[in-house]
């Protein structure tokens, strides 16, 4: 795991069944940083229409050297994951252990998954949760959570697809200025695996 660089950065190659090439699932490099943040700022850009104004998003800037320092601080239970072809960065994941009062050694947070909408209708965001879930399971954690904004409506329906239930917790905070409220969804990693995807596709 740490200090494994063969371990950390080997590929899972992926075809997911659709039509096109083949991308590949990895642990992020420090090098990475800057075209994970440009998705970020897409994916962002093109999906939170429902809860900031465009011409807040158009102010949302590349957060590189956050995503840097998360990818250098990268450890077995916070992994930065993400799906590649060829060159390009189609998408991410991060994880990392709960900030909240409920973290624990079995639970693990899906704090992020991106991917580009240029690869939309890929199976990118499902290759990526499949390998996010197979991680924290591979990790010990017997539950997962992950925070999404309440007006962020198609993402959550693809998350109950998934088996995420909402659990009733709820906080607010601002970004770009504007306050936002965030639901929290929670998975029983035991549970059958569902809405497809690669079984144990882990990037490690």
């Amino acid at each position: 795991m740490p200090g494994d660089t063969s371990r950390r950065n080997a590929v899972h190659r992926l075809s997911e069944g659709t039509p096109g090439p083949a991308y590949s699932l990895r642990r992020a490099t420090p090098e990475d940083a800057e075209a994970i943040a440009a998705v970020n700022v897409a994916a962002a850009r093109a999906g939170w229409t429902a809860f900031l104004d465009r011409e807040d998003l158009d102010r949302f800037e590349p957060p590189t050297d956050r995503m840097r320092a998360r990818i250098e601080e990268a450890g077995p239970r916070s992994p930065v994951l993400v799906a590649v072809e060829t060159d390009q960065i189609l998408g991410f994941a991060l994880l990392r252990a709960p900030a909240d009062e409920a973290a624990s050694e079995a639970v693990g947070e899906l704090s992020a998954l991106y991917v580009d909408p240029s690869a939309g209708g890929r199976g990118v965001g499902r290759g990526l949760m499949a390998a996010a879930l197979a991680e924290l399971r591979a990790a010990g954690c017997r539950e997962a959570v992950l925070w999404t904004e309440e007006r962020n409506h198609r993402p959550k329906r693809i998350y109950e697809r998934y088996g995420w239930r909402a659990d009733g917790a709820a906080r607010e905070r601002m970004f770009l200025g504007r306050p936002i409220r965030e639901v929290r969804f929670r998975l029983d990693l035991a549970a059958p695996r569902r809405g497809g995807g690669p079984e144990g596709a882990r990037a490690v």
